[in-house]
């Protein structure tokens, strides 16, 4: 019997999710040397699973156990397959220079962003500006409900999608309906304008410009984003930057689709 498309999308392998869980757990400041319990508790894994995908991954070197302290870290094999994928993966090369000159200009830091599975994003590549640049991990998570880039992917899904993810209010900030209604207009003017931006209602202080990166289908790829610091800049200084900050996303979007 053939598998519909969508029913394949939806097949989950639960030994592969948990890994990649474990993967990016330990890739986490606070957790880069835990004890089985502890990953286990962070991941609400059963102990015994837990322990069995842990040695797998000793084995292949890709979690690496310290037997003194009782506690995995990330294994050194990891570094091998990060730079193969940074050969094969050519397009982040390619929008780096982009993200320099946003540095170089704005003197902000400048991030591209990716999702990440279904309600995730990560940082692909950063480049910190010089003057009111805020610090950033490439790699760090962050919910698709959270900040300027978040609203740029938010933007561009369908609306029962998009619905979906505001209602389980499980990001940096608390939602309400009055406030979901808000980002609803919020996400009219992302579509008209081509920027999205962001004062500090996620983190306090913290400001942000996005602007979003259409693969050939017109689907929200990734996200290139500027972060700075509020008491730098004012609103209307965001608006100022977001034609900038389309202008390099409109840019990268026609250079990745050959046009």
């Amino acid at each position: 019997m053939e598998i519909s498309e969508n029913k394949k999308r939806k097949y989950s392998v639960p030994a592969i999710e948990n890994t990649f869980k474990i993967l990016r757990l330990l890739s986490r400041k606070q957790f880069r040397e835990s004890t089985l319990t502890e990953i286990a508790n962070a991941l609400s894994l059963n102990t015994a699973t837990c322990y069995r995908l842990l040695q797998q991954l000793e084995e292949l070197a890709i979690v690496r156990y310290k037997a003194k302290d009782k506690r995995y870290t990330l294994g050194p094999y990891l570094i091998v397959l990060g730079d193969r994928a940074k050969e094969h993966l050519d397009y982040v090369s390619m929008i780096r220079p982009y993200l320099k000159v946003l540095a170089k200009n704005t003197g902000l830091t400048s991030v591209l962003v990716s999702r990440v599975g279904k309600d995730k994003l990560t940082i692909l590549s950063k480049v910190e500006g010089e003057d009111y640049g805020v610090n950033v991990s490439v790699g760090r998570h962050f919910l698709i409900t959270d900040g300027s880039y978040g609203k740029c992917f938010l933007a561009y899904l369908p609306e029962e999608e998009r619905k979906y993810f505001l209602n389980e209010n499980n990001g940096l900030r608390e939602l309400s309906q009055h406030d979901i209604k808000l980002l609803e207009d919020d996400f009219e003017f992302i579509r008209e304008s081509g920027y999205s931006t962001t004062y500090g209602e996620y983190i306090k202080g913290i400001c942000g410009i996005a602007a979003p990166i259409f693969n050939s289908h017109k689907e929200v790829e990734m996200v290139i984003a500027l972060f700075g610091l509020t008491a730098q800049l004012s609103r209307n200084d965001l608006h100022s930057l977001g034609g900038l900050v389309k202008e390099k996303a409109n840019e990268i979007t026609l250079k990745l689709n050959g046009i």
